[in-house]
């Protein structure tokens, strides 16, 4: 049975069993409490910050300069603009013809054909079911710009596997979910792994293998609850893999620096901040500006961007989020395996001296 210290008298230290005089057991208590603040200050910090950024988008969404195209007469766009305000940004077409390519390029949400006696909303749910809604109710409680009555008609529908939307915030969760369990799993792999310049390649290629088996896991069950069937399943795999390689490689070269915290940062901004701006669960025209901006540089929002437009949008684009994706996955590479030769010319494990 241990022995407590009296007042004035050495305290026994728990950890080596030798006895710390006084000023050395006040010093510790000291600094415990500095240690306790610096924790309470970041848990603060990103309770501001998650809070900040959730609260900002779920609140009260309402449009944020929201694409849509506009084919009519110059004055009813002018009039419909004023209207608007900060809400839309009209993007004008020659023709509906024009405006549906539009719309199916991803280019907008929707447009507004205005004729003399009427008006139709050609709508895009597929690109939202929130923005889709919030243009239906907009213009279906006025009687369109040219004073006739106002007509929808859907040009990007759902797919029916996939009938709510809802599909695609499941899977991105899910890959940078297991993106960042593969990360920490690799971080204590490392130190048990002796770094060696000639098989740097050892950490790099366990992250392609990885992505590789978590992008088919995915497609998999996805195809098996009919989520993307009418897409190649490879194509669904390799994109699903792109993104678990660009969150796994960027954080696993994290760790690589500054050791465990590195998984904590990568979990704090893909995951717990990332996911809810990527745009995958609420529309990017929704958001404040700087979160949809600051959100679409980031593997989440890059990532819920590109199977977007590979589940529903095939005419779309995919050189942004390719790119973006990319850039992740190879920096992280590129990073992991200088550490990798650096250690290994050191004779050592890691240079974060993982525990």
């Amino acid at each position: 049975m241990g022995t407590v210290a009296q007042p004035g008298e050495y305290a026994p230290d728990e950890d080596s069993g030798q006895i710390l005089p006084p000023a050395a057991e006040k010093t510790r208590e000291m600094h415990f409490w500095v240690r306790a603040a610096i924790i309470a200050a970041l848990g603060v910090a990103i309770l501001t910050l998650l809070g900040s950024a959730l609260l900002s988008i779920s609140h009260a969404p309402r449009p944020h300069r929201l694409p849509l195209g506009y084919v009519g007469a110059e004055s009813g766009r002018t009039a419909m603009a004023e209207q608007a305000g900060s809400a839309l940004d009209l993007v004008t077409y020659g023709s509906r013809a024009q405006a549906v390519e539009g719309i199916r390029r991803l280019d907008t949400y929707g447009a507004v054909v205005t004729g003399i006696d009427s008006t139709e909303l050609l709508k895009s749910t597929a690109a939202s079911p929130q923005v889709a809604a919030a243009l239906t109710a907009m213009f279906s409680t006025s009687d369109g710009t040219s004073g006739g009555p106002t007509t929808v008609s859907e040009i990007s529908p759902l797919p029916a596997g996939d009938s709510a939307g809802g599909s695609l915030a499941i899977l991105l969760q899910v890959v940078v979910l297991v993106g960042t369990i593969g990360s920490v799993g690799l971080g204590r792999l490392v130190p048990r792994y002796r770094a060696n310049w000639a098989r740097g390649e050892l950490p790099v290629l366990f992250l392609v293998l990885y992505a590789l088996v978590v992008g088919a896991g995915i497609s998999t069950l996805a195809h098996a609850f009919g989520v993307g069937n009418h897409v190649h399943y490879w194509k669904l795999a390799l994109c699903l893999a792109l993104i678990n390689l660009a969150v796994t490689a960027s954080v696993s070269a994290l760790v690589s620096l500054i050791g465990s915290a590195g998984a904590g940062v990568g979990g704090v901004l893909y995951f717990l901040l990332g996911t809810p701006i990527s745009g995958a669960a609420t529309a990017l025209p929704m958001m404040p500006v700087a979160w949809r901006d600051f959100g679409q540089v980031l593997p989440p929002g890059a990532g819920a961007t590109l199977l977007r437009r590979v589940l529903y949008f095939p005419d779309a684009s995919l050189t942004t989020p390719l790119l973006t994706l990319g850039l992740f996955a190879g920096t992280g590479a590129v990073v992991l395996g200088a550490v990798n030769l650096v250690a290994g010319a050191q004779r050592r494990n890691s240079l974060a001296n993982l525990p």
